[in-house]
């Protein structure tokens, strides 16, 4: 297991993460949206849909989901191009061949299911920053209470900064944060050094703005169906550019859906064994403990086109 991350052999291996004007599909809640700004506003990608592991929302009908880069989902399929934070491999033994496209930091560092309290603490859209900041991607940020607070929403992480803080040290040097230009090396700083009655204080404001947008506090991440509730999340998107001062187009109007079959069952080895032999497009390892603690996805035969 390597003591840091060598980025300019990722960069080479991941060609495809230098380009500029790349359709993608992200994830429908926080995080996702998140991502997408991130991407569009410094690498100009175009964000084409919506994917959450049941339904595949998209502007139009695609010839292959090869066409899009997946963010926030791991796809597993060779020819696919995906960046997620997922805890995906069930041992060091495990092959996963099919995940020659996909970017993830418990991969990269060879974390598996027998490690799950060394897996990747924070989102998909802190790797993006750290990642883009390798690539020379210069940020201006500023980085007053509401920004910190957005930051340390997706995926729960001010949950992991307060009570996993030797992990969340871990990966910061794994990543090589410390090595980054100042606007991001200050942000992590200030996310892994945040203080309870700071998290409170500003989650306590991001809450009361969610709800006057319409999410529940019970709605965490900010889930929504493209389908169903895209007013409200254009409005998050909004409130999303107007606090990190990135600008994008707005959200795509749904064209296009697909429906596949969701599935969950205990984490075990058996059962992840028999769910890779299915060929799942998409899984996660989401809980040791949870009877739902493997959650994947399969491909209708007559959708087997567009994916295979």
């Amino acid at each position: 297991m390597e003591n840091e991350l060598d980025w300019k052999r990722l960069l080479s291996e991941q060609e495809w993460l230098r380009q500029t004007d790349l359709p993608m599909v992200v994830s429908p809640d926080f995080d996702g949206l998140l991502c997408a700004l991130l991407m569009t506003h410094y690498r100009n990608w175009r964000l084409c849909g919506f994917y959450d592991g049941r339904k595949l929302t998209l502007v139009m009908p695609p010839t292959h989901v090869r066409e899009f880069v997946f963010l926030d989902m791991e796809i597993y399929r060779p020819f696919v191009r995906s960046i997620g934070n997922h805890l995906l491999q069930w041992s060091q033994r495990t092959l996963l061949p099919n995940f020659t496209h996909a970017v993830n930091p418990n991969l990269l560092r060879g974390i598996t299911a027998q490690q799950f309290d060394r897996k990747y603490p924070f989102a998909t859209f802190h790797f993006l920053l750290v990642l883009l900041t390798h690539m020379e991607v210069s940020f201006h940020l500023t980085l007053n209470p509401s920004l910190l607070a957005i930051l340390l929403y997706p995926d729960g992480t001010h949950q992991v900064l307060l009570n996993y803080r030797r992990n969340v040290m871990d990966w910061l040097d794994w990543m090589g944060v410390k090595a980054t230009p100042a606007p991001i090396r200050t942000l992590f700083q200030r996310l892994a050094s945040v203080r309870l009655a700071d998290v409170v204080h500003g989650l306590e404001w991001l809450s009361g703005q969610l709800q006057e947008i319409g999410f529940r506090q019970k709605d965490d991440p900010c889930k929504f169906d493209p389908e169903v509730d895209l007013p409200k999340a254009q409005a998050l998107w909004q409130f999303l550019q107007q606090n990190t001062g990135w600008q994008s187009p707005s959200l795509p109007l749904p064209n296009w859906t697909a429906i596949f079959d969701v599935r969950s069952t205990a984490l075990k080895a058996a059962s992840y064994r028999q769910m890779l032999e299915q060929n799942p497009l998409s899984f996660a390892l989401t809980s040791r403990s949870r009877e739902q603690g493997l959650q994947y996805t399969l491909v209708p035969q007559k959708l087997r086109s567009l994916t295979d």
